[in-house]
């Protein structure tokens, strides 16, 4: 009992000291997006240097130094596990919902928070730093292995499920959001469209034949005929290098004249030929759709790892390949703290934008308050009215000042009375300055900021909100992960000739285990903004959620080791 009381304690030691490697990376990137350091555009560009460069360098590094052939075939149950995650997920979500009472719409956002969870940032550091610690002996598959190795594994087994959750989140996840809002349908597409299926598109579009109903006649008459060329026979038209069948048969419809008659055989295979190629063309784009550089990494690292002389070849040290396998390697030792950085950054964000509405708010209740007053229109009256950015009390980090400036009771050809709102941090700073002039018309406010209201938002309760967050927390954070517990044991205990992964590597359960209970994916802001729906909403499910996962994975990454350790000696 003592034995077991002290295992838990060094358990617990070694989970906190993971978890607080990621939030002290992580809390440096919420300091910089406070500051001003990081904004959208730079977390943007690193999320696109991540996913291109330093995610793919990852996985292929970790998974051609670590899996073998035999290992691979193994992993063919992983994906099981995926799903099966995500079944929970989606169980747990609709039920709640349905018991909450929760709007419809907003459900939906619960289901996508729910089912996507942090797969890669909070799992890939948490198994590293697992790993790489002291107490950590019994995940060592033999006496051969190293700290090293198992951290390279575990990494690859969170990875694998990373790019699944990649992969569906942008088809399954905007699905189940209700697809992307046809105001951001373009500006989606004109950033995630390739190159080549947009110049596809553009050649199709310039090759189609134009609607005879959109040619003038004498056009199109005049256009035929210019086509044909007396020959002795009088029978045969002149055919450019661009002029084929189709066009000929289309030639009698433009004219008038009867079409000529379609063979039954050569029209039904045609229409085959044509369906066949329509379904290639659909079961094409969407593999397309999902060929992310990750997923081109995962296809590499299996190639090399089959192909047993290449192999050899990019991990021989003396070898010029080495060199290449090395310089991939060192790229993908810079993406856990990259992702780490974004992390913080999105969550600094998210709080910097809380508090620049804040402000509005309070500007609008004091403007609001004085309305009245600028509607009187006091001769040669102005009045300086400073209030704090707050709603509970707390002091902002920025003032606000709202200058009242009313000339006379408007008259014909007048100019109309105005709010002058001025929000700066430090006087005579022009950077943290901003000025909002709001003419008054009929009595009614100007608009405090030219994108409010641009989104396509839905108004939700307060009391909705609270009841949403609380069951997407408690079914990431206890749910799935009590399911999941529950199934690992089940198969470990008593079929384990079926997954004989689990026997040989305890990394893997470990691996499973924490990609159970992670909180939900930061790119659920991302799906949100690409739907136009519940963006707001969205960035408080995220602010809970991480909040609340630094105090919750402390205590869950404690039973798993102890878990995982007790499954280790069987």
């Amino acid at each position: 009992m003592v034995a077991t009381g002290a295992s838990i304690l060094g358990f617990a030691y070694t989970a906190v000291k993971a978890l607080l490697e990621v939030f002290l990376i992580g809390f440096s990137g919420y300091i910089f997006a406070r500051n001003g350091t990081l904004t959208k555009s730079t977390l943007k560009s690193l999320s696109i240097m991540s996913v291109n460069l330093l995610t793919p360098a990852l996985l292929f590094s970790k998974m051609t130094e670590t899996l073998d052939p035999g290992l691979l075939i193994e992993l063919w149950n992983e994906p099981v596990f995926y799903f099966i995650y995500g079944g929970f997920s989606l169980l747990w979500s609709r039920t709640g919902s349905r018991m909450l009472g929760l709007d419809k719409d907003y459900a939906r956002l619960c289901d996508v928070a729910t089912f996507f969870s942090n797969t890669n940032t909070l799992p890939v550091s948490l198994i590293k730093s697992i790993a790489l610690s002291a107490g950590s002996q019994f995940l060592l598959k033999d006496q051969n292995d190293t700290p090293l190795k198992v951290a390279a594994r575990g990494v690859s087994y969170a990875m694998i499920f990373a790019t699944l959750n990649n992969i569906l989140r942008w088809s399954f996840g905007v699905a189940l959001m209700g697809g992307i809002s046809p105001k951001n349908k373009s500006a989606f597409n004109s950033v995630n469209a390739s190159p080549r299926s947009s110049a596809a598109s553009a050649n199709t579009v310039s090759s189609l034949p134009e609607s005879p109903d959109s040619v003038p006649a004498s056009s199109r008459r005049a256009s035929v005929l210019e086509t044909r060329t007396n020959r002795p026979n009088g029978h045969h038209y002149h055919r450019h290098a661009d002029y084929d069948e189709a066009s000929d048969e289309l030639t009698p419809l433009y004219l008038g004249a009867p079409a000529h008659p379609l063979r039954e055989h050569q029209s039904l295979f045609v229409k085959a030929l044509r369906s066949s190629a329509s379904f290639v063309r659909k079961v094409w784009s969407s593999l397309r759709a999902g060929m992310t550089p990750p997923v081109y990494a995962i296809l590499a690292a299996f190639l090399v790892i089959i192909i047993d002389p290449l192999h050899e070849a990019l991990m021989n040290p003396n070898s010029v390949l080495y060199t290449v396998w090395s310089a991939i390697d060192m790229c993908g030792d810079a993406c856990v703290p990259l992702i780490l950085i974004s992390l913080g950054g999105q969550l600094g964000m998210m709080a910097r934008q809380t508090d620049l509405q804040t402000t509005k708010s309070a500007a609008a209740a004091v403007a609001a308050n004085h309305q009245a007053l600028i509607l009187n229109g006091r001769d040669g009256q102005q009045r300086q009215l400073s209030t704090s950015q707050t709603a509970a009390g707390t002091r902002s980090p920025s003032a606000v000042h709202v200058q009242v400036a009313a000339d006379a009771a408007p008259e014909a050809g007048s100019a109309i009375p105005s709010i002058v709102l001025r929000t700066a941090t430090e006087p005579g700073s022009s950077s943290a300055a901003t000025l909002l002039t709001h003419p008054i018309a009929g009595g009614n406010m100007g608009t405090l900021n030219e994108d409010e209201g641009s989104e396509d938002s839905q108004s939700i309760s307060i009391a909705q909100q609270r009841k949403g967050i609380v069951m997407v927390l408690v079914g990431r954070f206890v749910f799935v992960p009590t399911m999941a517990i529950a199934l690992i044991s089940v198969l470990r205990i008593f079929f384990p000739q079926w997954l004989p992964i689990m026997v040989n590597d305890p990394v893997y359960i470990l691996a499973l285990l924490i990609l159970s209970g992670t909180p939900p994916a930061i790119n659920l802001i991302t799906v949100s903004q690409a739907t136009g729906k519940f963006e707001t909403e969205a960035a408080q499910i995220l602010f809970y959620g991480y909040i609340l996962g630094i105090f919750v994975l402390a205590i869950e990454v404690s039973g798993f080791l102890w878990l995982t350790s007790a499954f280790a000696q069987m």
